[in-house]
């Protein structure tokens, strides 16, 4: 694997910098994705193999079309005959019709949003017959079933395109989605993502990026407000060296986190002062680029912090992280707008409490973010138990997934309480019963892991980098526990153990988990590699214990910092 640093040489902080990446980061997909659907490497998905490649060929898109003026015209072109093959109905590469919840709804989004942008290299170069095609596949999207959730937004941006180019369209059905969108609205600039869902990064780079675009496009302002107030709050999701905290699905888009922020500038709304969303933009990307997310030949992979189909949900495929490119649409703003020319800020400590997301962020003195937990799973995700229940996630030292397994090793329970009737499975917290959050940034989260089982968690975050957990614990049955607080980088890590204290310092990284209540022992696991979002191989401070039935207290205190 290979870093964007080493791959294209540091990241020029400027407008034209920023071209030139996004035209880097670009080429390799649509290259690969001009081969032909055979070329498309296979990967785990329940999407057809025809879809995947579709991902691989559109989602630059967002991107390229926002650095239009500096792609090359070869790149162009290769996209134009490509996409033209893609769309005809009589071609082997025909990507093909469409059915209610098609994944090809996703990418005619984009499709549509690169012809309101850049028809003149999409659709002008293209003969009559391929048009004709155009017009009716994106048609189809326009008017075929979604998701119910921010897929909403897609046959929008379709119409979007279809007014681009000439082509009727009932308004209508545009007009039915923007309501149901509507609907979605908790207060606060969050939307939940669909009946059942969460409220996570499709804020930012689904529900409020789109908003902020299409109103760049149409002039329709009403969903301008919810993203400029999201925004306000989303700030706290961000360390000070860029990194944005992660949590929740779809992490495998990676810097997608920062699409806000560019799409602020796209649509030129001040929702927060331009040097901090440039600076939110710019250190996101930079701290991304020297990540081993690249294959030896430049395309991004599947993974995080680096290349691991285990630690992504099922429907992402070889094509899917190039949603990446949308952290690229502040390149529509012009050269002399703020936000390329104002110096970035940097931000101080924060405690922001954001009820609808049931979480609270607190960026510490040394810059790094904790968030404090109290949404549920989402059972329907691979691995929703781990992105969306732990009880705290950290920028610094992100998070773990649980895999099959016996032990701790396996559980991998950093920012979670797990436990166990016989040392060897593992339960967490999962459902809640309730959340609650007072005016101090103190998170109150109820869970039941068994019927007799009840967990009351209290949790709170401090600005000196330590964050302290307290579990009220009523039992029917005998249980074994293990609470871990963050994990490191296992090469070259240095490790300590007292009664009560367990430390493990590596790259400049310090985690420490300390027992308060005097009734639980320190140690060390170490998880199963492959498990961690940001390392191959880490280890964690944990505490333990034993529990019969009864009442029981639980007081501990984490850190996770520089040294």
């Amino acid at each position: 694997m290979t870093t964007p640093l080493r791959a294209f040489g540091p990241l020029d902080q400027t407008r034209t910098g920023w071209q030139a990446a996004a035209t880097a980061l670009g080429r390799p997909a649509v290259a690969l994705a001009a081969e032909g659907p055979d070329a498309m490497p296979v990967t785990m998905s329940n999407h057809s193999h025809r879809e995947n490649w579709f991902e691989l060929l559109t989602r630059p898109l967002w991107g390229l079309a926002a650095a239009a003026e500096a792609v090359p015209d070869d790149l162009w072109d290769a996209l134009a005959a490509t996409l033209s093959r893609a769309l005809d109905p009589g071609d082997d590469w025909y990507a093909g019709d469409f059915g209610d919840g098609d994944q090809r709804c996703v990418e005619a989004a984009a499709v549509g949003w690169a012809l309101a942008t850049v028809p003149e290299k999409l659709w002008e170069p293209l003969e009559p017959k391929a048009k004709d095609h155009t017009v009716a596949w994106l048609s189809q999207a326009y008017r075929t079933g979604v998701v119910d959730n921010n897929w909403h937004y897609f046959p929008v941006f379709a119409g979007h395109g279809l007014d681009a180019v000439g082509a009727d369209r009932d308004p209508a059905v545009a007009e039915a989605h923007l309501d149901r969108i509507g609907e979605f609205h908790l207060g606060g600039g969050a939307f939940k993502d669909g009946p059942q869902g969460r409220v996570d990064y499709y804020n930012p780079f689904a529900f409020h990026t789109y908003a902020l675009l299409h109103y760049r496009i149409g002039g329709d302002d009403r969903f301008v407000g919810p993203a400029a107030d999201f925004a306000r709050s989303f700030r706290s999701w961000f360390a000070a060296d860029g990194a944005a905290v992660p949590y929740g699905r779809s992490m495998g888009y990676r810097f997608a986190q920062g699409s806000l922020w560019g799409a602020l500038a796209a649509a030129d709304v001040e929702a927060v002062p331009w040097a901090e969303a440039a600076g939110f933009s710019r250190r996101l990307l930079e701290w991304w680029w020297d990540k081993p997310i690249l294959t030896p030949d430049h395309r991004l992979t599947v993974g995080y912090g680096y290349p691991n189909d285990a630690l992504v949900e099922q429907y992402l495929t070889a094509g899917s992280p190039w949603w990446a490119a949308k952290v690229f649409t502040g390149l529509l703003a012009p050269a002399d707008h703020p936000f390329w020319t104002t110096e970035a800020a940097v931000p101080g400590p924060v405690t922001e409490a954001d009820p609808a997301a049931a979480s609270v962020h607190v960026r510490d003195a040394g810059g790094n973010v904790t968030r404090l937990n109290g949404q549920s799973w989402r059972a329907k995700m691979r691995g929703g138990r781990d992105t969306y229940a732990r009880l705290a996630y950290s920028s610094l030292a992100g998070f773990s997934h649980a895999v099959d397994g016996p032990g701790l090793e396996a559980a991998a329970p950093d920012g979670a309480l797990v436990l166990s009737e016989d040392g060897v499975h593992w339960r967490g917290r999962e459902d809640a019963d309730s959340c609650a959050i007072d005016w101090s940034g103190r998170l109150t989260t109820v869970w039941r892991p068994w019927e007799d089982v009840t967990v009351t968690s209290v949790l709170e975050a401090f600005e000196d980098g330590w964050h302290t957990r307290t579990h009220v614990i009523e039992t029917g049955r005998r249980l074994r526990t293990g609470e871990g607080g963050w994990c490191v980088p296992r090469d070259g890590s240095e490790t300590a153990v007292a009664d009560d204290r367990a430390a493990a310092v590596s790259r400049g990284i310090r985690s420490e988990a300390l027992d308060d209540g005097g009734n639980r022992r320190a140690g060390l696991v170490w998880p199963m590699p492959g498990t961690h979002l940001y390392w191959p191989a880490t280890v964690l401070p944990v505490l333990t214990g034993e529990l019969g039935p009864g009442r029981h207290v639980y007081r501990a205190r984490f850190f996770a910092g520089r040294e």
